[in-house]
Order: structure tokens, then C-alpha cells, then sequence
């Protein structure tokens, strides 16, 4: 697939805007016994951050990584590349080619990827900044979402507990713990004969005397609860919050309401949740 990775090249200087020059490294830069002991070797995931630092130096070794691709990605007979952000991180700029000129990707897709650290791109952008990005030639790619991809569930609190005040249904199906969010999956169904509001905005979790607010997570793109609700729906979503302490072994989600029968006070629902 040399012809492939060239072609990977020639589209990275245009997605940059590239005005500078651009190379891919030779084969013989670097010493033949360093790339023949990382072959084959899987790359950690502290290995694989120090990469981005010395690409060169990980030129054959095998990755196992998640992405996100920020650009369209641009295709011709043998196969199809892509440009992505690894983990999440708009400081790790990845090339990513993979031999299959039909495969259904597009800009914005979170990925699973699997391959060979093939080469590295060098080149400044029109800002005269310089760019170095591992060029991986992938064996597989798969799509991902983003609690998969960059934030895990570490533990996840089964509740499926429901509230109802006249009608007003308000139910925590679940929460997960993840290292840097917690995840409320809250379902709303409105059995009044009036509209109802939602107000995820006044959302809050509290533990061990401290008070979170819920966290707009733009990159996950997380269902939302309609804040809006006719008689007769059902809505459902995650609204997320900060990651609490891990010592913490209970805390309290307070969500809040309101119905169109000004006769009828829609009170703050309360949830008590154990680890």
C-alpha cells in the first residue's frame, strides 16, 4: 500500500492548508535493528502517548487506539484515509489509511482502530507551525461511541426508581460512574391533560457537602430530555455531571419542573442513590 500512503501525504498538505514544505520520512533515517525489535510489539497506552512525542522512533510497532475524525475523509482505488485526533485530543493529529476504498466513515465518527505505525508526516501549516503525525496503515477500523471510546463506565448503579406527582413521571433509570463524568440516564413522561417543562439546567447532585451542576458534554453528543413535553410523551436522556469522589458512597439528584396548570405545584424530585 506504498501508493496509498502517498496519496495519504498529498491530502494532509491540502486538508492544512499546508504553504511549507511536507515530507514523509525515508527508510533509511532510522537504524534497522530499532525498527525490527518494534515490529511487531503492541504498543501500551503510555507508550502509545510517548509516540506522538517521536514518532519515528515507533515506526512498525502495532497500535490499538481510539479516535475521532475531523476531517472528510478522501478516497481512491486502493483504499480509503482518513485524519483523526487520537484520544480524544486535538494534540494528537493521526493519519490513518486503511486498504478499502468503500469503507462508510465520516468527518465526526468516533473509531476503534488497530494497525501498523507505517510512517510519519512532516510539514508546517500556513501558520508556520510544524506538524509531525504517525501515518498508520490499519488493519481494522470500527465505530465507536464516546462513552466506549474516551470515557468508560467504571461503575455503573442500577435504579430504576420512578416519581409521580399528578401525572408527572420522572424516572433515574440508572447512573455510571466514569473517570471524569457521571452519567444520571433520567426518563420524563408527562400523563397530565397540560404541557409540562423539563429543566435539565437545574439539575444537581450533591455528596459529602458539595453541590455539582450538571456538565454540558458537547463531544459526546449525549440524548437530551425534551425540556417541552405535550400530554401523552415520554423523553429520555443522560444529563451528566462531574466525576464525584471515588470515597463517596452515596449522594442525592435534585431535578426540577413545572406544569402548565398553575393549580398543580410540581415539587423538586428527590433521588437518594447507594454505590
Amino acid at each position: 500500500m506504498k501508493k496509498a500512503f502517498l496519496y495519504i501525504i498529498a491530502i494532509v498538505v491540502i486538508v492544512l492548508a499546508g504553504c511549507g514544505e511536507s515530507k514523509t520520512t525515508g527508510g533509511n533515517s532510522d537504524s534497522p535493528k530499532k525498527e525490527k525489535t518494534s515490529e511487531t510489539k503492541l504498543l501500551t497506552k503510555e507508550e502509545f502517548e510517548k509516540m506522538y512525542s517521536d514518532p519515528k522512533k515507533y515506526k512498525g510497532s502495532t497500535v490499538d487506539f481510539y479516535a475521532k475524525v475531523f476531517v472528510e475523509p478522501e478516497r481512491d482505488g486502493d483504499g480509503t484515509y482518513l485524519q483523526a485526533y487520537a484520544n480524544n485530543n486535538d494534540e494528537r493529529n493521526t493519519i490513518i489509511g486503511i486498504e478499502d476504498p468503500d469503507f462508510d466513515i465520516a468527518e465526526g465518527d468516533i473509531i476503534h482502530v488497530k494497525g501498523k505505525i507505517k510512517d510519519v508526516f512532516e510539514g508546517e501549516n500556513a501558520f508556520g507551525a510544524q506538524i509531525t503525525a504517525p501515518a498508520i496503515l490499519a488493519d481494522t477500523i470500527e465505530k465507536a461511541d464516546y462513552q466506549t471510546a474516551f470515557s468508560p463506565t467504571e461503575e455503573t448503579i442500577e435504579l430504576n426508581e420512578e416519581q409521580n406527582q399528578h401525572g408527572y413521571k420522572l424516572e433515574v433509570q440508572k447512573v455510571e460512574l466514569a473517570e471524569k463524568e457521571t452519567r444520571v440516564y433520567v426518563k420524563v413522561s408527562n400523563e397530565m391533560d397540560d404541557k409540562i417543562s423539563f429543566y435539565s439546567f437545574n439539575a444537581k447532585l450533591t455528596t459529602d457537602g458539595k453541590q455539582y451542576e450538571e456538565e454540558m458534554n458537547y463531544d459526546a453528543d449525549y440524548p437530551e430530555v425534551q425540556s417541552d413535553i405535550l400530554p401523552g410523551v415520554d423523553t429520555e436522556g443522560i444529563i451528566a455531571f462531574p466525576a464525584i469522589p471515588e470515597e463517596a458512597e452515596q449522594f442525592k439528584l435534585y431535578f426540577e419542573g413545572s406544569s402548565e396548570n398553575w393549580e398543580i405545584d410540581i415539587k423538586p424530585f428527590v433521588f437518594e442513590v447507594k454505590k
